[in-house]
Protein backbone atom coordinates (compact mmCIF):
# COMPACT_ATOMS: atom_id res chain seq x y z
CA UNK A 1 0.00 0.00 0.00
CA UNK A 2 2.72 2.47 1.04
CA UNK A 3 5.55 2.65 -1.46
CA UNK A 4 7.69 5.56 -0.29
CA UNK A 5 9.91 5.12 2.75
CA UNK A 6 11.16 7.95 4.90
CA UNK A 7 13.88 7.98 7.54
CA UNK A 8 12.40 7.88 11.03
CA UNK A 9 14.91 10.56 12.02
CA UNK A 10 13.11 12.99 9.72
CA UNK A 11 9.61 13.40 11.19
CA UNK A 12 6.84 14.79 9.02
CA UNK A 13 3.51 16.58 9.61
CA UNK A 14 0.04 15.09 9.69
CA UNK A 15 -0.80 16.20 6.14
CA UNK A 16 2.05 14.03 4.83
CA UNK A 17 0.95 11.11 6.98
CA UNK A 18 -2.54 11.51 5.50
CA UNK A 19 -1.15 11.60 1.95
CA UNK A 20 0.97 8.50 2.49
CA UNK A 21 -1.78 6.43 4.13
CA UNK A 22 -4.85 7.91 2.39
CA UNK A 23 -6.54 8.33 5.78
CA UNK A 24 -7.94 11.82 6.27
CA UNK A 25 -6.61 14.04 9.05
CA UNK A 26 -9.92 14.07 10.95
CA UNK A 27 -9.77 10.28 11.29
CA UNK A 28 -6.09 10.33 12.26
CA UNK A 29 -6.80 12.80 15.06
CA UNK A 30 -9.77 10.69 16.26
CA UNK A 31 -7.56 7.59 16.40
CA UNK A 32 -5.09 9.51 18.55
CA UNK A 33 -7.42 11.41 20.88
CA UNK A 34 -10.24 8.95 21.44
CA UNK A 35 -8.53 5.57 21.03
CA UNK A 36 -4.84 6.26 21.75
CA UNK A 37 -3.74 4.41 18.62
CA UNK A 38 -1.14 7.00 17.61
CA UNK A 39 1.43 8.82 19.75
CA UNK A 40 2.96 11.56 17.60
CA UNK A 41 5.95 13.61 18.58
CA UNK A 42 5.49 17.35 18.98
CA UNK A 43 7.43 20.19 17.43
CA UNK A 44 8.61 23.17 19.47
CA UNK A 45 5.37 24.91 18.47
CA UNK A 46 3.23 21.92 19.45
CA UNK A 47 2.51 20.57 15.96
CA UNK A 48 2.15 16.80 15.53
CA UNK A 49 5.12 15.04 13.91
CA UNK A 50 5.10 11.45 12.61
CA UNK A 51 7.54 8.79 11.44
CA UNK A 52 7.70 5.64 9.34
CA UNK A 53 6.65 3.69 12.42
CA UNK A 54 3.36 5.61 12.45
CA UNK A 55 2.82 4.68 8.80
CA UNK A 56 3.34 1.01 9.70
CA UNK A 57 0.93 1.36 12.63
CA UNK A 58 -1.76 2.80 10.39
CA UNK A 59 -1.30 -0.03 7.89
CA UNK A 60 -1.92 -2.47 10.74
CA UNK A 61 -4.94 -0.50 11.95
CA UNK A 62 -6.43 -0.57 8.44
CA UNK A 63 -5.90 -4.30 8.21
CA UNK A 64 -7.58 -4.90 11.56
CA UNK A 65 -10.62 -2.67 10.97
CA UNK A 66 -11.07 -4.31 7.57
CA UNK A 67 -11.49 -7.58 9.45
CA UNK A 68 -14.19 -6.00 11.59
CA UNK A 69 -12.23 -5.28 14.78
CA UNK A 70 -13.89 -2.39 16.67
CA UNK A 71 -11.64 0.61 17.20
CA UNK A 72 -12.19 0.39 20.95
CA UNK A 73 -10.69 -3.14 21.04
CA UNK A 74 -7.88 -2.48 18.61
CA UNK A 75 -5.09 -1.00 20.74
CA UNK A 76 -3.90 -4.23 22.47
CA UNK A 77 -3.79 -5.99 19.08
CA UNK A 78 -1.25 -3.59 17.59
CA UNK A 79 1.56 -5.51 19.28
CA UNK A 80 0.32 -8.92 18.09
CA UNK A 81 0.76 -10.92 14.91
CA UNK A 82 -2.47 -10.14 13.04
CA UNK A 83 -1.92 -13.08 10.69
CA UNK A 84 -2.85 -15.30 13.63
CA UNK A 85 -6.28 -13.69 13.92
CA UNK A 86 -9.18 -15.47 12.29
CA UNK A 87 -11.00 -13.80 9.41
CA UNK A 88 -14.14 -11.98 10.45
CA UNK A 89 -12.81 -11.33 13.95
CA UNK A 90 -15.39 -9.27 15.84
CA UNK A 91 -17.36 -8.80 12.61
CA UNK A 92 -20.55 -8.42 14.64
CA UNK A 93 -19.37 -4.86 15.25
CA UNK A 94 -20.34 -3.98 11.71
CA UNK A 95 -23.61 -5.88 11.89
CA UNK A 96 -24.72 -3.71 14.80
CA UNK A 97 -23.59 -0.58 12.94
CA UNK A 98 -25.55 -1.62 9.86
CA UNK A 99 -28.64 -2.24 11.98
CA UNK A 100 -28.28 1.11 13.76
CA UNK A 101 -28.02 3.05 10.50
CA UNK A 102 -30.95 1.15 8.96
CA UNK A 103 -33.17 1.98 11.94
CA UNK A 104 -32.32 5.67 11.59
CA UNK A 105 -33.01 5.62 7.85
CA UNK A 106 -36.27 3.71 8.16
CA UNK A 107 -37.36 6.23 10.80
CA UNK A 108 -36.57 9.04 8.32
CA UNK A 109 -34.57 10.79 11.04
CA UNK A 110 -32.46 13.42 9.29
CA UNK A 111 -30.52 14.34 12.44
CA UNK A 112 -29.77 10.73 13.43
CA UNK A 113 -28.66 9.71 9.94
CA UNK A 114 -26.46 12.79 9.67
CA UNK A 115 -24.91 12.06 13.07
CA UNK A 116 -24.18 8.44 12.18
CA UNK A 117 -22.65 9.28 8.81
CA UNK A 118 -20.42 11.89 10.44
CA UNK A 119 -19.44 9.43 13.15
CA UNK A 120 -18.58 6.50 10.89
CA UNK A 121 -16.72 8.49 8.26
CA UNK A 122 -14.78 10.39 10.93
CA UNK A 123 -13.61 7.20 12.63
CA UNK A 124 -13.12 4.88 9.65
CA UNK A 125 -11.57 5.46 6.20
CA UNK A 126 -14.01 5.79 3.30
CA UNK A 127 -13.16 2.39 1.71
CA UNK A 128 -13.91 0.61 5.00
CA UNK A 129 -17.23 2.46 5.44
CA UNK A 130 -18.07 1.73 1.82
CA UNK A 131 -17.50 -2.03 1.99
CA UNK A 132 -18.50 -2.82 5.54
CA UNK A 133 -21.36 -0.37 6.10
CA UNK A 134 -22.82 1.44 3.10
CA UNK A 135 -22.97 -1.42 0.59
CA UNK A 136 -24.87 -3.73 3.01
CA UNK A 137 -27.16 -0.87 4.00
CA UNK A 138 -28.11 0.02 0.43
CA UNK A 139 -28.50 -3.67 -0.47
CA UNK A 140 -31.01 -3.98 2.38
CA UNK A 141 -32.83 -0.79 1.38
CA UNK A 142 -33.21 -2.04 -2.20
CA UNK A 143 -35.38 -4.88 -0.85
CA UNK A 144 -37.90 -2.55 0.80
CA UNK A 145 -41.16 -2.34 -1.14
CA UNK A 146 -42.10 1.32 -0.71
CA UNK A 147 -41.62 2.67 -4.24
CA UNK A 148 -38.06 3.68 -3.46
CA UNK A 149 -38.95 6.19 -0.75
CA UNK A 150 -36.59 4.85 1.93
CA UNK A 151 -33.70 4.22 -0.45
CA UNK A 152 -34.16 7.66 -2.00
CA UNK A 153 -34.10 9.28 1.43
CA UNK A 154 -30.89 7.45 2.34
CA UNK A 155 -29.25 8.37 -0.95
CA UNK A 156 -30.19 12.01 -0.51
CA UNK A 157 -28.72 12.13 3.01
CA UNK A 158 -25.48 10.48 1.88
CA UNK A 159 -25.17 12.96 -1.00
CA UNK A 160 -25.86 15.86 1.38
CA UNK A 161 -23.15 14.64 3.74
CA UNK A 162 -20.73 14.13 0.85
CA UNK A 163 -21.23 17.64 -0.50
CA UNK A 164 -20.70 19.04 2.99
CA UNK A 165 -17.42 17.13 3.28
CA UNK A 166 -16.25 18.18 -0.18
CA UNK A 167 -17.03 21.83 0.53
CA UNK A 168 -15.17 21.73 3.85
CA UNK A 169 -11.92 20.41 2.38
CA UNK A 170 -8.92 22.66 2.97
CA UNK A 171 -7.49 24.07 -0.25
CA UNK A 172 -3.79 23.35 -0.60
CA UNK A 173 -1.28 25.68 -2.22
CA UNK A 174 -0.38 22.98 -4.70
CA UNK A 175 -3.30 22.52 -7.09
CA UNK A 176 -4.57 18.94 -6.68
CA UNK A 177 -5.73 16.71 -9.52
CA UNK A 178 -9.38 17.40 -10.34
CA UNK A 179 -12.10 14.84 -10.93
CA UNK A 180 -15.64 15.46 -12.19
CA UNK A 181 -18.22 12.77 -11.35
CA UNK A 182 -21.23 12.73 -13.67
CA UNK A 183 -24.25 10.44 -13.20
CA UNK A 184 -26.16 9.26 -16.24
CA UNK A 185 -29.60 7.68 -16.45
CA UNK A 186 -30.24 4.68 -14.17
CA UNK A 187 -27.25 5.61 -12.02
CA UNK A 188 -27.01 4.81 -8.29
CA UNK A 189 -25.67 8.22 -7.33
CA UNK A 190 -24.85 6.95 -3.84
CA UNK A 191 -21.98 4.97 -5.43
CA UNK A 192 -20.56 8.17 -6.93
CA UNK A 193 -20.93 9.89 -3.55
CA UNK A 194 -18.79 7.19 -1.92
CA UNK A 195 -16.31 7.46 -4.78
CA UNK A 196 -16.14 11.21 -4.16
CA UNK A 197 -15.34 10.70 -0.47
CA UNK A 198 -12.59 8.20 -1.23
CA UNK A 199 -11.00 10.38 -3.92
CA UNK A 200 -11.16 13.42 -1.66
CA UNK A 201 -9.16 11.55 0.98
CA UNK A 202 -6.59 10.87 -1.75
CA UNK A 203 -6.24 14.65 -2.14
CA UNK A 204 -8.14 14.90 -5.42
CA UNK A 205 -10.25 17.97 -5.95
CA UNK A 206 -13.69 16.41 -6.54
CA UNK A 207 -16.85 17.90 -8.04
CA UNK A 208 -19.90 15.65 -7.72
CA UNK A 209 -22.89 16.43 -9.94
CA UNK A 210 -26.12 15.24 -8.34
CA UNK A 211 -28.54 15.29 -11.26
CA UNK A 212 -28.62 12.71 -14.04
CA UNK A 213 -27.36 13.70 -17.49
CA UNK A 214 -28.16 12.18 -20.84
CA UNK A 215 -25.19 10.58 -22.58
CA UNK A 216 -24.97 13.51 -25.01
CA UNK A 217 -25.15 15.99 -22.14
CA UNK A 218 -22.50 14.13 -20.14
CA UNK A 219 -20.10 14.06 -23.10
CA UNK A 220 -20.69 17.74 -23.74
CA UNK A 221 -20.08 18.65 -20.11
CA UNK A 222 -16.95 16.50 -19.85
CA UNK A 223 -15.47 18.47 -22.73
CA UNK A 224 -15.89 21.73 -20.82
CA UNK A 225 -13.43 20.67 -18.09
CA UNK A 226 -10.19 20.36 -20.02
CA UNK A 227 -7.94 20.05 -16.97
CA UNK A 228 -10.06 17.54 -15.07
CA UNK A 229 -10.62 13.81 -15.27
CA UNK A 230 -14.30 13.00 -15.80
CA UNK A 231 -16.09 9.80 -14.79
CA UNK A 232 -19.46 9.31 -16.48
CA UNK A 233 -21.49 6.51 -14.90
CA UNK A 234 -24.50 4.92 -16.62
CA UNK A 235 -26.22 1.58 -16.22
CA UNK A 236 -28.58 0.03 -18.75
CA UNK A 237 -27.67 -0.07 -22.44
CA UNK A 238 -26.87 2.39 -25.24
CA UNK A 239 -28.29 2.46 -28.74
CA UNK A 240 -25.96 2.01 -31.73
CA UNK A 241 -25.73 5.74 -32.44
CA UNK A 242 -24.99 6.43 -28.77
CA UNK A 243 -22.22 3.83 -28.79
CA UNK A 244 -20.65 5.51 -31.80
CA UNK A 245 -20.90 8.91 -30.12
CA UNK A 246 -19.23 7.81 -26.91
CA UNK A 247 -16.50 5.89 -28.78
CA UNK A 248 -15.61 9.13 -30.59
CA UNK A 249 -15.65 11.01 -27.27
CA UNK A 250 -13.15 8.56 -25.77
CA UNK A 251 -10.77 9.20 -28.67
CA UNK A 252 -11.13 12.97 -28.39
CA UNK A 253 -10.90 13.23 -24.59
CA UNK A 254 -8.15 11.13 -22.99
CA UNK A 255 -9.36 12.15 -19.51
CA UNK A 256 -12.86 10.73 -19.98
CA UNK A 257 -13.68 7.56 -18.04
CA UNK A 258 -16.82 5.46 -18.43
CA UNK A 259 -18.41 3.34 -15.74
CA UNK A 260 -21.46 1.08 -15.47
CA UNK A 261 -23.20 -1.66 -17.43
CA UNK A 262 -23.87 0.52 -20.49
CA UNK A 263 -20.19 1.05 -21.37
CA UNK A 264 -19.30 -2.52 -20.36
CA UNK A 265 -21.82 -3.83 -22.91
CA UNK A 266 -20.34 -1.59 -25.62
CA UNK A 267 -17.27 -2.68 -27.64
CA UNK A 268 -14.51 -0.07 -27.46
CA UNK A 269 -11.02 0.11 -28.90
CA UNK A 270 -10.02 2.37 -25.98
CA UNK A 271 -11.07 0.09 -23.12
CA UNK A 272 -8.49 1.03 -20.48
CA UNK A 273 -10.87 3.77 -19.36
CA UNK A 274 -14.04 1.64 -19.27
CA UNK A 275 -15.10 -0.04 -16.02
CA UNK A 276 -18.06 -1.95 -14.70
CA UNK A 277 -18.08 -0.40 -11.22
CA UNK A 278 -16.81 2.68 -9.41
CA UNK A 279 -14.22 0.78 -7.34
CA UNK A 280 -12.49 -0.35 -10.54
CA UNK A 281 -12.81 3.19 -11.87
CA UNK A 282 -10.83 4.51 -8.91
CA UNK A 283 -7.98 2.09 -9.62
CA UNK A 284 -7.97 3.00 -13.31
CA UNK A 285 -8.09 6.68 -12.52
CA UNK A 286 -5.11 6.42 -10.17
CA UNK A 287 -3.07 4.54 -12.78
CA UNK A 288 -3.85 7.07 -15.50
CA UNK A 289 -3.14 10.02 -13.18
CA UNK A 290 0.23 8.48 -12.25
CA UNK A 291 1.16 8.00 -15.92
CA UNK A 292 0.16 11.49 -16.93
CA UNK A 293 1.89 12.99 -13.92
Amino acid sequence: MIKEKHDNSNPFPIRELSARTQVNTVTLRAWERRYGLLKPQRSAKGHRLYSDQDVATIEKILSLVARGVPLGKLKPLLDTDISALSEGYESENWQSSIAELLVAIESFSVTKVEYLLQHFFAHYPAPICWERLMEPVFAALAQINDNGATLGFAENELIRYTLMRLNSKVKHKKQPLSVILLPGDQTPIWCLALMALELADMKFSVHLFTRAFTLAGGIELAGKFNDAYTVFYQDGTWKTNEQESVAAALLENDKLFLCGTAPMLTPFNEDDRVFGDVRSSIDGLLKRAAIQG
